[in-house]
């Protein structure tokens, strides 16, 4: 690779992001010619951002930039995860565990990214700012997130490749993990022991920010399960919306595999799934407490977002946690390993 053979000194900017600002000190200036800004393409992503005089409110350039830097963020996840996947099967595992910390920690700077937005954003704001978006502006559509679920799919593939491949259980790569001794030369479970450790870090920084993401929602929109039930016709069962406890009038809590099956939404689709086993509701005389709960733009409950929250990105690494505690702490039912 040769460099350019262009000066790239900066000249007098092209762009301002506040024309109308009267303080020569307070103009944002950019593309400047710079060969900073084209090496970065930072001219491009600067002009991504609303000029100040197309903002419906002055919170609105937080909330733009905090969903750009998230959508930057999962875009370079992708790319790393795919990377690790092509490092697993050439089998240089040292190498695709570090690529997948590499993934999770930019993980992390998505979830700092909405911590920001979760602390300084006030709900008015928001609200405001949401009156003026059309129909179907809603955060189910984001690439990012259904390019990382897919990419994250193929990915195990190749992790539960690799490890047929070296005749290895996952057993055996979490005993490596926790091992008290130096292991043979040619044993590769501890190479595959940092893949998993990996695999949960990237897991967890998607975990983290959709648990943030489902505080934002309470904070701005409702819908906390502690939230007081609406009053409305209900019908007589124990688990009565207006009557139940807090976690009977939310139809998302509970286990894990309880909320995925009552309101789990697919971010690769932005569909709500429905329960096929539920009974038929009889509309006068029956009121799904999802009804009473705040609605995004595209008409469907906030519930969903709970449910949301409680997916792995990797659903069967969790696998080896529960066969590794059943064989380390037996019960009545289970003998000892």
């Amino acid at each position: 690779m040769s460099r350019r053979a262009q000066p790239g000194r900066p000249g007098t900017a092209r762009r301002t992001m506040n024309p109308a600002e009267s303080n020569r000190l307070f103009v944002y200036e950019y593309d400047r010619g710079s060969n900073y800004e084209e090496d970065t393409r930072l001219t491009a992503a600067l002009s991504a951002l609303l000029p100040e005089d197309e903002l419906v409110h002055p919170d609105q350039r937080l909330f733009q930039t905090v969903h750009l830097i998230t959508e930057y963020a999962w875009c370079e996840m992708h790319y790393e995860m795919r990377r690790a996947a092509r490092g697993l099967g050439g089998r240089d595992y040292l190498l695709a565990a570090q690529l997948l910390e590499r993934a999770a920690a930019t993980g992390d700077v998505a979830v700092r990214a909405l911590c920001v937005l979760l602390d300084f954003l006030p709900q008015e704001s928001l609200l405001a700012m949401r009156e003026t978006f059309p129909e179907n502006t809603t955060g189910l559509d984001s690439p990012g997130a259904r390019n990382l679920r897919r990419a994250a799919a193929a990915l195990w593939q190749e992790t539960e490749a690799a490890l047929a491949r070296e005749g290895i259980g996952m057993r055996e790569v979490v005993r490596a993990q926790g091992r008290a001794a130096s292991p043979a030369r040619e044993d590769r479970a501890p190479d595959l022991a940092l893949v998993r450790q990996a695999l949960l870090r990237l897991d967890g920084a998607v975990a983290a920010w959709k648990h943030h993401h489902l505080r934002l929602v309470w904070s701005q929109l409702g819908g906390h399960p502690e939230t007081a039930p609406v009053p409305g016709p209900t019908t007589d069962s124990p688990a009565d919306p207006a009557t139940g406890s807090p976690a009977d009038r939310d139809p998302s809590a509970g286990s894990a595999a309880g909320s995925a099956a009552g309101s789990a939404v697919d971010l690769a689709t932005g569909s709500a799934a429905t329960p096929s086993a539920a009974p038929a509701a009889t509309p006068s005389t029956t009121r799904d407490a999802r009804d009473d709960l705040p609605k995004s733009l595209r008409g469907q409950s906030t519930a969903g977002v709970r449910a949301m929250a409680e997916r792995s990105l990797f659903p069967r690494l969790w696998d080896s946690v529960d066969d590794t505690y059943r064989a380390l702490v037996p019960d009545e039912q289970t003998p000892p390993a």
